[in-house]
């Protein structure tokens, strides 16, 4: 049976979700800025501490494609607590795009590849968007730096790729999502935005909110006082 996962609209964040009893966000409103995400999980565990800012996209979807080098560059003014990941939205067990991504994961490709194939598929039309493995793997053989052996190799490695096409799409399951692009930070709340711009600025928000304490530094022991001549 072929999963299905609905890529539908551009920012499903105005959608209602289910909230679970948790804390509110200090300094903000849910359903303005975020909604929290009944039993939400993060998608990949990240060292203790960490605040995981997951990314679901497509290669397909044309806000993707828009949305790619604005992400890119807001990654990197992220406080040194938090990290962006990206995750596929996974049609089925076949799907050539989300195989395309694990397969630069697989390869550390990402910086050569991820934002080339929004190119082929939406600037240049080098690749359709329907395009198979096969015509993936051409492609990215041709791209300096990526060794077409082992990209294809990975493109293909089912033992290795069906687990991770069954945790990004079992991470959208869960978290609600309808469209891409979406923002998920620490699996529990899903960003709102009416923009590309107010999307980031409300994940940076959370981001922000989800800091870890820092601890109070210890009070300083009162001077003892001067002993007194006789």
């Amino acid at each position: 049976m072929r999963a299905l996962l609905l890529f539908i609209a551009l920012f499903l964040t105005s959608a209602p979700f289910a909230a679970q009893a948790q804390a509110k966000l200090a300094g903000l409103t849910e359903g303005v800025e975020y909604t929290r995400i009944e039993g939400g999980q993060p998608y990949r565990q990240l060292p203790p501490g960490m605040v995981e800012v997951a990314e679901v996209f497509a290669y397909t979807c044309p806000h993707c494609a828009h949305f790619a080098p604005m992400i890119e560059a807001w990654a990197k003014t992220l406080p040194p607590h938090a990290r962006v990941v990206y995750v596929p939205g996974v049609f089925g067990r076949d799907d050539a795009w989300a195989r395309a991504y694990f397969a630069e994961e697989a390869t550390k490709t990402i910086p050569l590849l991820h934002r080339s194939f929004f190119t082929a598929i939406h600037e240049s039309g080098e690749l359709p968007q329907n395009a198979g493995t096969a015509q993936i793997g051409q492609y990215a053989g041709r791209v300096r730096g990526v060794n077409a052996a082992a990209f294809n190799a990975a493109l293909t490695n089912d033992a290795a790729l069906v687990p991770k096409l069954r945790a990004a799409y079992e991470f959208a399951q869960r978290s609600g999502v309808e469209g891409t692009p979406s923002i998920i930070v620490a699996g529990r709340y899903m960003i709102r935005g009416n923009s590309y711009e107010s999307l980031l600025a409300n994940a940076r928000k959370v981001v922000n909110a989800l800091a870890p304490r820092r601890a109070a530094a210890p009070a300083r022991p009162a001077a003892a006082p001067a002993a007194k001549r006789p």
